[in-house]
């Protein structure tokens, strides 16, 4: 099977989660991270995760799994050590078209989560299309090696740099040469060596340069 990547937008959506082991805790870690809205249910809980329902970061109820845990949800994750309890998860989201994804049971699932390597807002998706997570975790140490904290400080400068071009540079071919010649500047040098200021002034001045230019040439 071929999967479709994507990423989602979580933001204030519900989101269940079955378990309450460090399996379960790893996930409800990620998802904080999204601002969903997270729903948790199991009859027991890690010390840490426990801490984390008594913050009101997440809901929590305790007990076992019903299927009218996922009324208004948007998409599970199960992470449960009870195969007869994934298997109950996977049939009920099914029955109500949901996203669910039950941990390490790819045959249970409609999408599968990749390891992840994130550098601030970026962020780099490993799968093996779920037929080798412990790959997955290989290939996530050697790219983590390779793309250090510079290239997340080059996203912020870059993400900057494209709302500005927006305002001043009305036509996406423009927007586009300029966002690429950036990105293949000597920017991320820059920011290698410490100097994120020069890195800024750099994208500043190719802004300049091309606004400048976009503009004389309307004028022709």
């Amino acid at each position: 099977m071929s999967y479709y990547p994507i990423n989602l937008n979580l933001q204030a959506r519900a989101v269940l989660v079955v378990g309450g082991g460090n399996v379960a805790q790893g996930k409800v870690e990620q998802l904080v991270k999204t601002g969903a809205h997270i729903f948790l249910v199991s009859p027991e809980l890690t010390a840490h995760l426990s801490a984390i329902a008594d913050s009101g970061i997440i809901r929590y109820r305790r007990g076992k799994f019903s299927p009218d845990d996922l009324n208004a949800m948007m998409l599970v994750i199960s992470a449960t050590n009870c195969q007869t309890t994934n298997e109950m998860v996977a049939q009920s989201a099914a029955e109500r078209g949901l996203l669910c994804n039950i941990v390490d049971q790819p045959a249970l699932c409609n999408f599968i989560t990749p390891a992840v390597v994130e550098r601030g807002r970026l962020q780099i998706s490993i799968s093996t299309g779920g037929g080798s997570p412990s790959l997955a975790q290989r290939v996530k140490r050697e790219v983590a090696a390779l793309i250090n904290e510079d290239y997340g400080d080059l996203l912020d400068i870059v993400a900057a740099l494209r709302s500005e071009a927006h305002s001043l540079i009305p036509d996406y071919e423009g927007r586009r040469d300029l966002l690429r010649t950036f990105v293949e500047s000597e920017a991320l040098e820059l920011l290698r060596e410490g100097r994120r200021e020069e890195a800024e002034h750099l994208a500043r001045k190719m802004l300049t340069e091309s606004a400048c230019q976009h503009f004389a040439a309307m004028t022709i």
